[in-house]
């Protein structure tokens, strides 16, 4: 009877355990990143051929985790952040560049419009004050949208910076991860929650760049950027490290064991790749388009003034300087609107040969981006460029975050907790206890028995 109440005590046994991971399963239902326990059971040879059995026994508590599944949520998770980082400027530069305030299209129509009412009296004050008006609208155009491009510019980079500082953070937290799993694995312990920690941080490195992760047999992770440069090995972490260069954009580098890496921005992926995409394709594009501009428009207005002669008679005076590389393209001079060079001969106040010409220069092809257009075209095809970019990424990332949906549901059905599930095993777990503790009793009933029978 005595073997009765074994088996009964193992039945026993096993049912609370199993009851106990049902309950840290409900415990941490809502634990991010958390991966569901499962018990796994097995059955006990008896000790002779006359015995029916051992009992049962707890031969392992199973973390459910699908490596596939897992690095297939990691790789999609990367691809949705590199189109949501850029997504973020596109959208604001669309929205900068086609607004009312800031169209460059809109502000020279305006200048022109101004030019074509005051031809037919060239020589009218209040015309030609409406002329530098436009002009000082136009130039304030340019500049807000200049350091518009340059504040976003400034965001990018700061944000870049702090990108590099997280990395750093999460490659040094894995790897201490890693030698405490380590630690547990070898001495028997326990280490689900250690590496349920460990997979949640991979999976935020993963907003970053994307990364090749592989197990060593110890339990380690070895972590990888793309382009094969180790990030974390073991308990060893590499450091990033960003810099900016002589022409004022940034450069990035990994140290790693005492070794030094240039990286490739455009092949981490991630929101790291997603930022040096707009950053060079669309940002620093869109305002060397611009300055381009400003430079033209300055060299047609003022070569075009420069013709012609004032209500004084003077030669004509230049309307704007240019400047490079300020956050101020363009700067209007200090020119009366008696000073306005409309006239094409000297003394004749009526005469607006130079002031045709400047309506005629809204027709002129200049060199912008490498095609032949008007400051007009050039404006709209930068705009319609940004449009365009911006659409595309907007589908790319719909479609990305449907299969980062996608691959997070497939990750669930695995490892997360189910309360209708864990529900049913528990009623069940708690049948199973007590129908063992009823064998016991059984058994401790027949073994009174027989001794009263004695």
């Amino acid at each position: 009877m005595s073997f009765m109440s074994q088996i009964g005590y193992s039945g026993m046994n096993a049912a609370q355990i199993a009851l106990n991971t049902s309950a840290q399963n409900v415990a941490n239902m809502f634990t991010p990143g958390y991966s569901r326990l499962t018990v796994q059971l097995g059955s006990l040879a008896g000790t002779s051929n006359q015995q029916v059995g051992g009992g049962v026994a707890v031969t392992n508590v199973r973390r459910m985790s699908d490596d596939f599944k897992t690095q297939q949520l990691w790789r999609a998770t990367t691809d949705m952040q590199y189109y949501q980082a850029g997504q973020d400027y596109l959208s604001s530069l669309e929205g900068v560049m086609g607004g009312e305030g800031s169209n460059i299209s809109t502000g020279l129509d305006n200048f022109y419009a101004a030019l074509s009412a005051a031809s037919d009296s060239p020589g009218d004050i209040p015309q030609r004050q409406q002329v530098l008006s436009e002009m000082r609208n136009l130039t304030q155009r340019f500049n807000g949208l200049n350091s518009s491009i340059n504040s976003q510019l400034d965001a990018l980079h700061a944000q870049r910076t702090a990108m590099g500082t997280e990395i750093n953070g999460l490659a040094n937290n894995l790897a201490l991860l890693n030698k405490k799993i380590v630690e547990a694995e070898s001495t028997g312990g326990d280490s689900s929650a250690l590496r349920d920690q460990r997979e949640l941080l991979v999976g935020e490195l993963s907003k970053f760049t994307d990364v090749r992760v592989h197990e060593a047999r110890d339990g380690s992770l070895t972590i990888s950027l793309n382009n094969g440069q180790p990030l974390v090995s073991g308990s060893t972490a590499g450091q990033l490290s960003i810099t900016t260069n002589a022409a004022g954009e940034q450069e990035v580098s990994l140290s790693f064991a005492g070794n030094t890496f240039p990286l490739r921005q455009d092949s981490l992926g991630g929101s790291f790749g997603g930022l040096y995409d707009v950053e060079h394709n669309n940002l620093l594009p869109a305002r060397e388009n611009l300055v381009d501009m400003a430079e033209e428009l300055t060299r047609m207005i003022n070569d075009t003034l420069a013709t012609g002669y004032d209500l004084n008679g003077n030669p004509g005076k230049p309307l704007l300087t240019f400047n490079a590389g300020s956050s101020n393209l363009l700067q209007m001079n200090d020119v009366t609107p008696e000073e306005l060079a409309f006239s094409g001969v000297p003394g004749d106040n009526g005469n607006n040969q130079v002031l045709l010409a400047l309506i005629e220069l809204k027709n002129k092809k200049v060199t912008i981006g490498g095609s032949e257009v008007t400051l007009s075209e050039a404006y709209s095809g930068m705009l319609g460029d940004v449009a365009s970019a911006s659409r595309q990424n907007q589908a790319d990332l719909t479609s990305a975050t449907a299969v980062t949906v996608e691959a997070q549901r497939q990750r669930d059905a695995v490892s997360a907790v189910s309360d209708t599930e864990e529900a049913q095993m528990i009623m069940e777990y708690n049948k199973a206890l007590q129908a063992n503790m009823k064998v016991v009793q059984t058994a401790n009933e027949l073994f009174d028995t027989i001794l009263a029978s004695v």
